[in-house]
């Protein structure tokens, strides 16, 4: 009877032990999920991180252009008072137009291709040639002896319609500050006084995202250097 009871007692001892190894068994495997589902939630944020700091960087580089353009607008910019859209008054009583600028070294006139031609072309239409009346009236007036420099910029759209007449946008700005310069030297300034320059689409004004920015950059710049 005695051996019965300590049997038991031996068999209710090891089934406590199979169930106690059980229950650390599970709690392992419980440890081990919680350690996997963390290792994927770092996996995941590390991938964000990631993600974040690429586009991060890829924002420090548009400021960094946006930047530049500022600082290269910035140094084109005249010194001193500027036309604002209003007439200026330069030394002397002089005035000049709502086109103009003035800067350190004498003033600048920019005149949007759109006013000076057709589109797409070189040849000026009246309107054109009006404007260009009053320009060289003005320069006559306060800068006599200066020395005229016109440049032709243009927007950044591929030449298509008229492609049979232009290489491309350079060629296309270099024929319009050529007429420009002849109608300046026919207007009664001096040819050996003036320069003449193609930019083609270097130098926006504005993006070359919009209609109005596409203006501003069709344009004719006619620099004096009193």
């Amino acid at each position: 009877m005695m051996r019965y009871t300590i049997l038991s007692a031996m068999l209710a001892v090891l089934g406590l032990a199979t169930v106690g190894c059980q229950d650390h068994q599970k709690e392992l495997a419980a440890l081990q999920q919680q350690y996997n589902d963390l290792q994927a939630k770092n996996k995941d944020l590390e991938r964000g991180l990631n993600q974040s700091q690429a586009q991060l960087e890829g924002k420090d580089l548009e400021l960094g252009a946006a930047r530049k353009q500022i600082t290269d607008l910035q140094s084109r910019k005249p010194a001193g008072a500027t036309s604002g859209g209003k007439t200026v008054i330069v030394a002397g009583g002089g005035e000049l137009g709502p086109e103009w600028e003035k800067t350190a070294t004498g003033a600048t006139a920019t005149v949007a291709s759109d006013i000076l031609f057709p589109p797409g072309k070189a040849d000026l239409h009246k309107n054109g040639e009006a404007k260009l009346k009053e320009i060289v009236a003005t320069i006559r007036k306060n800068y006599p002896s200066g020395v005229v420099k016109v440049y032709g910029y243009t927007d950044s759209d591929p030449v298509v319609k008229t492609a049979k007449l232009w290489q491309d946008n350079l060629d296309l700005s270099a024929n319009r500050a050529m007429a420009v310069t002849r109608e300046l030297t026919k207007l009664g300034l001096k040819a050996d006084m003036i320069e003449t320059v193609a930019m083609g689409t270097n130098r926006p004004l504005a993006p070359n995202t919009s209609a109005a920015g596409k203006a501003k950059n069709r344009r004719v710049e006619i620099v004096v250097l009193k």
